[in-house]
């Protein structure tokens, strides 16, 4: 067996089925079994070659060819310039005496894929999770639900990513083994990114935005709802509910929401500002565009767009109940209070730094 120090993160890529999706032109990759390296060929490359050799008289004399003959060719000249570097490497791999040295690389198939989403569901203890993936897995388009089923759940995406590499790599050395390649160096070890501290984040977030919403003139009180209020290790988002008097400029907070909702877009999570007036009712949200008003934006799905900038009352999209405005679970100003069963993280670095924060 032939041993050989492999480029394993080129290999990698070239059996995975989803590296090139959607390109204009097909993906042929090769594994050079003297140097281990890994050579790509896109379709236009290939196809120039193809042209060259036909003009050339076919590929069985290609150990005679020379770079002269090859640059001599109608077919050469007319390659686009972006090609030619690759095209003496494309005839090496494709039509020259040697060319058995040249593996072509096997993409995953949707048969192998498929059974490691099976497995790994199989492999979790958790009933509703199980449930979740299975259920996934048995709907139409199984791939795009599994998908989806996995990325509610942080480290359970986590998690998922280290065993299906682990597949992979082991797929990737039956075939190397069957070719008759052994690795000399081991497989790089893949390392998932640290999941953030995401609560920490949102909560330095939030003592960000009542610092500054709280000086805006007809701010009456600013609360904390949503996932972020219960002890969930990943919340998807921030939710603040704000009450404002009629006459209050809901531009500063349309601002101060857009900057927490950037903020939050680099931990893949996101914000909403809900608004209610001083008699606990509902109004809608701040509006998510730098540039307020009717007609600048012919998407905008606010009801009343234009009539109050800044306001938007998309109440197709969404409600909120009549009770958690008027009684939500945490009140972050001008009361720093929250309900008897709200986590302790959320006391410990929301509340308290407010409570003793010297200029509220």
């Amino acid at each position: 067996m032939k041993k050989l120090n492999i480029d394993w993160s080129n290999l990698e890529l070239a059996f995975d089925p989803a590296s090139d999706p959607g390109v204009a032109f097909q993906l042929s990759n090769y594994l050079d079994t003297q140097t281990g390296r890994v050579i790509l060929l896109h379709e236009e490359l290939t196809n120039a070659t193809d042209e060259i050799i036909e003009e050339l008289g076919g590929s069985q004399n290609g150990e005679t060819w020379t770079d002269e003959d090859i640059e001599g060719t109608e077919a050469y000249e007319n390659v686009p310039e972006w090609i030619k570097p690759s095209v003496f490497e494309a005839i090496q791999v494709l039509h020259s005496a040697d060319k058995d040295r040249f593996e072509e690389i096997p993409r995953f198939t949707t048969d192998q894929c498929f059974g490691w989403m099976r497995d790994f569901t199989d492999s979790i203890e958790d009933d509703e999770v199980r449930h979740r993936l299975n259920k996934a897995l048995a709907g139409h388009k199984p791939f795009r639900n599994f998908r989806e089923a996995i990325g509610t759940d942080r480290r359970l995406d986590q998690q998922w990513c280290c065993f299906e590499q682990d597949r992979q790599r082991e797929a990737i050395i039956e075939w190397l083994n069957h070719i008759g390649v052994q690795p000399l160096n081991a497989e790089e070890k893949f390392e998932p990114q640290p999941l953030p501290e995401l609560r920490k984040i949102m909560f330095a977030e939030v003592r960000r935005f009542v610092r500054f919403a709280r000086d805006i003139a007809g701010v009456e009180r600013i609360a904390l709802i949503g996932s972020l209020t219960e002890d969930k290790e990943f919340p998807k988002d921030v939710d603040l509910l704000v009450t404002v008097t009629g006459d209050c400029d809901l531009g500063p907070l349309a601002t101060l929401g857009r900057q927490l909702t950037g903020h939050l877009a680099a931990h893949n999570a996101g914000a909403d500002i809900f608004l209610a007036n001083t008699n606990a009712q509902y109004i809608g949200r701040t509006c998510p565009w730098k540039k307020c008003g009717r007609g600048i934006r012919a998407s905008c799905d606010a009801i009343s767009c234009g009539a109050r900038k800044y306001l938007h009352d998309d109440f197709k999209a969404i409600r909120l109940n009549e009770n958690l405005v008027q009684s939500p679970p945490v009140q972050l100003w001008p009361e720093v209070k929250a309900a008897p069963n709200c986590p302790s993280d959320l006391r410990e670095q929301l509340l308290q730094p407010l409570l003793e924060d010297p200029s509220r």
